[in-house]
């Protein structure tokens, strides 16, 4: 026994400066509420996982290569916290996994990464609590790459983020959607390049995103690969901190290749208000306004967020959606009713945690 013991320190004292070098950090999301919604008849009760964030476990680290240059790698899977489920579940295996290089020239790294839509369109959106964004619905209904949801993670990728130059950055993904053809092997392939420029209290960020399409070519649903024309979006957003208030705004337009060349738009106006030094009130307001007949929608939410620590907030909110004729807009995904041209109406109060 005792020799064992004494083998076991010996080699935590060789690998010791292995992993002091590894620079390895484990981090994640505990965000689970309490949803209430409805949709004409549908309605739906009961505990869900990620509100204000999608529930998570990562890892993430770096080595030091010298002369400035870093090896960075980061590993993150969903995870489903009301659910008899592990890491990885709802269809969501991986969040992002990728392995990249730091430097003076900025970031390049390689695998499943975000497009800069993700986190462009998360900092205008005041209506953060996904499950009840009326601008991420539409949005997503309208088959964008540019949003804070599953459309912006890019498997099969290259992703290149600029240094910051006096608030600028340049951030810019290619996706590789891998289909092998006689004719065009560029199929579903995504480009997006994004600029974002942060100085005080404003903050200004612009996207185009591209996907080469060919019908029947493309078997990834993000790709929406029905039309044999591309799909092209863009993408701008804007806020401005009075610190009594601070006011957003945004809006993307989506090229539908499948309607005569027709227009999908959805803008949106925010606002958050300190009202202590732990809470704010969230206001917002979205509508789609759509060129194809009795396709649009509007929506408006109110939330209160409360930090009771760094790491720890409760939230609370409530949502709403009018549909018109030839749309069916829900809130919580599990109030989608069949019909169209109803209300739609959610509220829930929840807890996210950090670590």
């Amino acid at each position: 026994m005792q020799k064992k013991l004494i083998a076991l320190a010996v080699a935590g004292l060789i690998s010791a400066p292995v992993f002091a070098q590894s620079n390895v950090t484990v981090y994640g999301i505990a965000d689970v509420y309490y949803g209430f919604g409805k949709y004409d008849d549908n309605k739906f009760n009961g505990i869900e996982s990620g509100g204000l964030a999608g529930s998570r476990l990562g890892f993430k680290g770096s080595e030091d290569l010298g002369n400035g240059l870093k090896a960075l790698f980061t590993l993150e899977y969903s995870i489903d916290l009301d659910k008899n489920e592990g890491v990885g579940t709802t269809g969501l295996r991986s969040r992002q996994q990728f392995v990249g290089l730091q430097g003076g020239f900025g970031f390049i790294g390689a695998g499943r990464q975000y497009a800069p839509g993700y986190g462009y369109v998360a900092k205008y959106d005041t209506s953060a609590i996904v499950p009840l964004s009326p601008y991420h619905k539409f949005v997503g209904a309208n088959g964008s790459n540019i949003q804070a949801g599953s459309a912006s993670r890019v498997s099969n990728s290259i992703n290149y983020i600029s240094p910051n130059f006096g608030g600028l950055t340049i951030n810019a993904i290619y996706g590789f959607n891998e289909v092998n053809q006689d004719e065009d092997r560029t199929a579903g392939d995504l480009a997006q390049i994004g600029a974002d420029y942060t100085n005080g209290p404003l903050a200004v960020s612009l996207i185009y995103s591209q996907v080469s399409q060919d019908a029947g070519a493309i078997p990834s649903e993000k790709f929406n690969g029905i039309a044999d024309d591309d799909k092209k979006e863009w993408f701008v957003g804007a806020s401005y901190d009075f610190k009594v208030v601070k006011v957003t705004g945004m809006y993307n337009s989506v090229e539908d290749a499948d309607n005569n060349g027709d227009t999908n738009n959805v803008w949106a106006l925010g606002a958050i208000v300190p009202v202590s030094a732990a809470g704010s009130v969230r206001l917002s307001y979205a509508a789609a306004d759509n060129d194809r007949d009795d396709s649009d929608a509007d929506g408006w939410t109110v939330y209160y967020y409360h930090g009771l620590s760094k790491r720890t907030t409760l939230y609370t909110g409530y949502a709403r959606i009018s549909n018109d004729d030839a749309t069916s807009h829900s809130l919580l995904a599990s109030t989608a009713g069949q019909g169209a041209d109803e209300n739609a109406s959610s509220f829930v109060v929840g807890v996210n945690h950090t670590f």
